[in-house]
């Protein structure tokens, strides 16, 4: 079996809410492309609640680095005592829930309860459900549309940043799209174009089968995370009106010794 949380670039973490209260989750981004796993099929809740759970309900006092060194010994004692994996974390209204899947079997919840009760301190629950299609995974860990936009945005402002970009300066940020018709093509670029986007490029792409019709804009604006993630969830809104498919933006570096580096999308 595959331990897709060994790889620490697959993890991502953002804010939500959940049931109308702020939520922190983080969760194994990268299995979600595999999941689910046809042997891993029990879901196992760790709900451990907090003695200090702060004004938001996501931890205060001591609690946030306490529980994560008890997380960090929980999963390691889960993964390698039960064979389970661990998928995802959820921190909401004082609760911070780990969560696990494993195949099924008799002894699971027995063993499970077992290494649980060795973590004192905090009281806790401990929850095992039948979760097949890992509904409790792309229902509540995983982000929806727009928070996933605003983790690949964070990225890129991340790695603008670590090269000493002010991201407050304007300079001409590109972005793509794809359609499945030039017709389609054509309404964005003039929806788009309202929004004063240039168009640096149209073409066809075969590889792309239902999805063939490029286009690239360009329009100059700074890029700062809250700014630019609403730029392009505008064009993802744009694009999706007219049977099309945002795929990302990119920049180039600025600095104060250099302002002509090019960043990837």
């Amino acid at each position: 079996m595959p331990t897709f949380s060994d790889n620490p670039d697959a993890w991502e973490t953002y804010f939500t809410t959940v049931d109308d209260a702020p939520a922190s989750i983080a969760l194994d981004i990268f299995i979600g492309e595999h999941a689910p796993l046809a042997k891993n099929t029990t879901l196992l809740a760790v709900l451990i609640h907090m003695n200090e759970p702060g004004e938001h309900g996501l931890g205060d006092g001591v609690d946030p680095e306490a529980l994560r060194h008890v997380e960090q010994q929980i999963v390691h004692a889960y993964e390698q005592e039960l064979d389970v994996l661990f998928v995802g974390r959820v921190r909401s209204q004082g609760v911070w829930q780990l969560y696990f899947y494993g195949a099924e079997g008799e002894e699971l919840e027995q063993r499970a309860a077992q290494l649980l009760s060795g973590f004192s301190g905090w009281k806790q629950e401990l929850h095992i459900t039948n979760d097949p299609d890992w509904e409790v995974y792309f229902e509540l860990l995983f982000p929806d549309r727009e928070r996933l936009q605003w983790i690949q945005d964070r990225k890129v402002c991340e790695a603008l940043a670590e090269q000493g970009d002010p991201l407050v300066v304007p300079r001409r940020v590109d972005h793509y799209a794809y359609f499945a018709t030039s017709a389609d093509r054509q309404r964005f670029i003039d929806a788009s174009s309202k929004e004063h986007f240039e168009v640096e490029a149209v073409g066809f792409d075969p590889a792309e089968e239902d999805m063939a019709y490029t286009v690239q804009l360009h329009r100059t604006e700074s890029v700062e995370l809250e700014a630019i993630h609403d730029v392009v969830m505008d064009l993802i809104i744009c694009a999706t009106e007219h049977d099309g498919l945002y795929d990302g933006w990119e920049t180039s570096v600025l600095s104060p010794k250099s302002d002509a580096d090019p960043l990837p999308n």
